[in-house]
């Protein structure tokens, strides 16, 4: 009986490692990595949000958005515009209040996103790209105490 309950458990151990050859996106599982934290299959693009002002419910804030090759990039370079056109907006998780912050192009491949006024509570910040009727977006949330 010992025997038994310990192989189920290496075995169990096994499967839950291995992932029966399965890769995270295949698993189902949306893996955020240092590499790549914001992805956007449509244009092979990874991209990253670095806060300059804030996030804070006190005063306007602001970010910069970077973009580079997923393949041949990172946030700190060689960074590229992508060929979509670069939108953000936030999103208020409990009730769904959506502001829309000013954006512009400050260099290649990086984005300014200000005027931005947050209140307490949860929020997701939504960067997205957009070619005609194709809308590409991720987020990353964004926690606000009193």
């Amino acid at each position: 009986m010992k025997v038994s309950v310990s192989f189920n458990i290496v075995l169990a151990a096994f499967f839950w490692v291995s992932g029966c050859g399965q890769k995270g996106e295949e698993l189902g599982l949306k893996a955020e990595t240092r590499s790549c934290p914001l992805y956007f299959p449509s244009e092979n693009l990874c991209a990253e949000i670095s806060w300059l002002k804030g996030p804070s419910a006190d005063s306007p804030s602001q970010f910069a958005v970077f973009f580079w090759n997923k393949g041949t990039g990172s946030a700190t370079g060689p960074l590229i515009d992508p060929i979509s056109q670069v939108g953000a907006f936030l999103r208020m998780s409990c009730c769904g209040s959506i502001s829309f912050p000013k954006i512009e192009k400050t260099s290649m491949g990086t984005y300014s996103v200000s005027e931005i006024r947050f209140t307490p509570g949860n929020w997701e910040v939504y960067i997205q790209l957009k070619n005609g009727e194709q809308v590409d977006k991720q987020f990353v949330k964004v926690q606000l105490d009193d």
